[in-house]
């Protein structure tokens, strides 16, 4: 069965064009490297020229639904350049992993849902390229201290920017983090492989959260 991904371009200043092969090039290669461990078929990704992006990558993903993929690109930003190759490939695996997702049980709307969606993403992007965590999946000293209000926060809507951005009274990243090591966690004991776990429901991973966070 043939696996469909259509790259549209939104770069009507023309910003992106001296680097429109190397941006093609890494989709290309994500699309051969993700196929080996699941099929994703139907797909649309968004290339556009945007100042909102990872300002250590010069670049961003995400995935709103099961059928789009935006990755936004700031040629201004200093690591621009320097991330068009595997750290590009890593961010699109991780919002394909989204994709899955969504076609499953979907991103969710509480903290635990929140938590693991992410944590799926980046364990999936660390099988796929046999990768370390990203600088901000690695792990969170302050894990432990936090469990206690993961666990009781689990099944609660959440606002994303304090977990996951640090505009409140948790560390930045610590959403990411935190999603990394029970996912992570509990992948490494698990059965299934990680595209069979990201249709798993997030309470499927609440005793692995407990355990891991400890």
């Amino acid at each position: 069965m043939t696996s469909s991904w259509t790259t549209h371009v939104a770069d009507a200043r023309g910003r992106l064009q001296p680097w429109r092969g190397s941006i093609e090039e890494a989709i290309a290669r994500t699309h051969q490297r993700v196929s080996m461990h699941a099929h994703v078929d139907q797909l649309d990704i968004v290339v556009q020229d945007s100042p909102r992006v990872i300002r250590e990558r010069g670049h961003v993903g995400y995935a709103p639904n099961g059928w789009l993929v935006y990755l936004s690109f700031d040629p201004e930003a200093e690591a621009f350049e320097g991330n068009l190759g595997e750290p590009l490939e890593r961010t699109l695996a991780h919002e394909i992993n989204h994709v899955l997702r969504w076609r499953g049980p979907g991103y969710g709307t509480t903290l635990g849902a929140a938590l693991i969606s992410e944590g799926l993403a980046g364990v999936f992007v660390r099988e796929v390229y046999a990768s370390p965590p990203e600088p901000w999946e690695q792990s969170l000293d302050e894990a432990a201290e936090l469990s206690s209000d993961v666990l009781e926060a689990w099944d609660q809507t959440y606002n994303h920017a304090d977990w996951f951005f640090g505009a409140g009274q948790y560390p930045v990243w610590a959403g990411y983090r935190l999603g990394y090591q029970i996912v992570a966690y509990h992948a490494d004991r698990a059965a299934e492989d990680i595209v069979a776990l990201t249709q798993r429901s997030a309470s499927d991973f609440k005793t692995s959260a407990r355990l891991a966070l400890q």
